[in-house]
């Protein structure tokens, strides 16, 4: 019983493998459906299996989302019972990241962005807040990296 439970990553694996390479091939072989035609007039075709494709991406990701996530609350768990301070002390990157994402959001302006050439609704509300938070944050990353960087140097010359 021992060596078919340490087998069975191995087959999953295998199984995910072969369906996500079957997938891709068929996409490649499986023929066309009909042609769309894009915004400038231009037909466009379209494989059989993309959807199956994008489905089965989906579900991977989610999955290795999923997994992710449990472990590293089942690790915190245990961590948490076994050393609460140290455990408790593991949360602060979290609540430093998720401070400079809200501040980063409300830096952030609703207002409409005169892009040319696009007439879509992608650019003002909420959306232009989450592009202006992600900017600002990559800003702000990038400035605590450098600090870092020279931080780290300054404090190993004085040490």
């Amino acid at each position: 019983m021992s060596k078919l439970i340490e087998k069975i990553p191995g087959i999953v694996a295998l199984v995910l493998v072969f369906v996500s390479i079957l997938l891709v091939l068929l996409m490649y072989v499986g023929g066309n459906a009909d042609s769309i035609m894009d915004g400038a007039g231009e037909a466009l075709t379209v494989p059989n299996f993309t959807d199956a494709l994008l489905y089965w991406t989906y579900a991977l990701t989610g999955a290795a989302l999923f997994i992710t996530l449990f472990m590293a609350g089942l690790g915190f768990v245990k961590g948490l019972i076994s050393n609460p301070m140290a455990e408790l002390k593991s949360l602060i990157p979290i609540v430093l990241f998720v401070l400079l994402f809200v501040i980063a959001w409300s830096l952030g302006s609703g207002e409409k962005m005169s892009i040319i050439g696009y007439d879509g609704d992608g650019n003002v509300g909420n959306w232009a807040k989450f592009t202006d938070m992600i900017i600002y944050s990559i800003y702000a990353l990038f400035a605590a990296v450098i600090l870092t960087i020279a931080g780290g140097s300054i404090y190993v010359r004085l040490k």
